[in-house]
């Protein structure tokens, strides 16, 4: 039986795996629940995940929130003691598990892949991550991560960015200091008529913190969020807004080295089609959530550090596309039932598709040169985390499949002619065995 398989969120989870505790998060509700929800006087929690602590300041915002009497009495039942607030959040974040899995983004559970099998070095990416991990401050990375409860300011930054109304890329800023604007525009478009995709269908958004800047215009966009989310779920709206507050309030935010700026926040980039979100479709609507293309402003600092800042980008951006490409021809469908299994396959026909596109006549017709380091690009961002459901491939798998695609199209007679679709999936499909074959001496 096939299955079909939704990825929408497609480098976020290579961050996660190459630094540990780093991870993008997402969150949904399973109820419509509303409650307006406003950043009045909050105090930082002193523990993160400290139900106590997290309850107090629950109950002190319901002091002087305007809710209806039915929703106070629901909420202040909540808050009446640990248990049952604990209790009800848990309920909340269960909701919001179901719907990152609805998504296409699952959290640990054993794989059928046997990490023996195969040659697994660390990559630059893991090793410039840890190396700017280690000079956060602990107390602002629990702080971003973890939240309150597990409501958290990382869950939010992914949501920011989910609910941003794309604009014309060139209006945008994209890369640090938007140095590259241009570039991405110029990608985005050469994209959309490489694949024949409509260009209306999608968008593309950067992906940064500026959000959690302490100016009038970052609280603005944040409260925006916050009566957004609160017409889904009130009260992950709410502990949403006490966990991001208190950070910005507190300065945990400069606890990260150059602030908002800091490349950690968005090492990160995805792809999103609600429209196979599976049961989370409503909620992603509601939302305002539309189909998109994110790219983060911590990847194109990583990608100018270690040396790929002319091709890591558009490498990223291509592999992105290429996840919009899988969803308008229904290329998520396999026979593995494995998650890992199924997540590698999505990924490491994404790395084909973007090279591709990328040494292609018809596309960015990368010299070989420029194409080894676009290869390269994908090697960084190999992963070997077997058991984890958001497994990309091995370095040297992501490579392997990247360079299959440089192959194919230099051995094409017609270097100008662009393949279809689902004869270039089929010919990938054909040497899939071949690229994930055991590779340990």
């Amino acid at each position: 039986m096939k299955l079909s398989i939704k990825t929408p969120l497609a480098i976020a989870s290579i961050a996660a795996l190459a630094v540990t505790g780093f991870g993008a998060s997402a969150a949904s509700a399973a109820t419509a629940r509303t409650a307006p929800v406003t950043p009045a006087s909050i105090a930082s929690p002193s523990d993160a995940q400290d139900a106590a602590s997290a309850r107090a300041q629950f109950n002190e915002y319901l002091k002087t929130a305007d809710l209806d009497d039915a929703t106070r009495a629901e909420y202040e039942a909540i808050g009446a003691s640990d248990e049952s607030f604990r209790a009800a959040v848990q309920t909340e974040l269960a909701a919001v598990r179901e719907t990152l899995r609805d998504a296409g983004i699952s959290e640990g559970m054993a794989g059928a892949i046997d990490p023996g099998d195969y040659e697994c070095s660390t990559s630059e990416l893991t090793t410039w991550a840890r190396a700017k991990l280690a000079a956060v401050d602990p107390q602002s990375w629990q702080w971003y991560n973890n939240g309150l409860l597990g409501v958290s300011p990382a869950l939010f930054l992914q949501y920011w960015t989910l609910m941003k109304t794309p604009t014309d890329p060139h209006d945008a800023q994209f890369g640090v200091n938007g140095d590259k604007t241009n570039e991405m525009s110029r990608t985005f478009r050469a994209l959309e008529s490489f694949w024949g995709i409509d260009d209306s269908e999608i968008g593309l958004v950067p992906f940064d913190a500026k959000v959690f800047a302490d100016t009038p215009e970052a609280a603005a966009d944040r409260q925006f969020v916050y009566d957004k989310f609160g017409e889904v779920n009130g009260l992950i709206s709410i502990l949403m807004m006490l966990s991001v507050e208190s950070g910005v309030k507190a300065g945990w935010v400069d606890g990260f080295p150059g602030g908002v700026d800091n490349p950690l926040f968005t090492l990160n980039a995805f792809a999103l089609d609600p429209d196979r979100a599976g049961d989370s479709t409503g909620m992603l609507a509601d939302l305002g959530i539309t189909r998109r293309v994110a790219m983060g402003v911590g990847l194109s600092s990583m990608w100018s550090e270690i040396g790929l800042g002319s091709v890591g980008d558009r490498a990223v951006l291509g592999h992105e596309y290429a996840h919009q490409v899988q969803y308008t021809h229904d290329l998520f469908e396999t026979d593995l039932t494995d998650e890992s299994e199924q997540t590698r396959r999505s990924e490491l026909m994404a790395d084909a598709f973007s090279t591709y596109f990328t040494v292609s006549k018809r596309g960015e017709s990368l010299n070989k040169a420029s194409a080894l380091q676009a290869m390269q690009s994908f090697y960084t961002v190999g992963d070997c985390s077997f058991e984890n459901p958001g497994h990309h491939g091995t370095p040297n798998q992501r490579y392997a499949s990247s360079a299959w695609a440089a192959d194919f199209v230099k051995a094409q007679e017609n270097q100008g002619h662009i393949i279809a679709t689902e004869d270039l999936a089929t010919e990938w499909e054909r040497v899939f065995p071949e690229l994930i074959a055991p590779d340990a001496e």
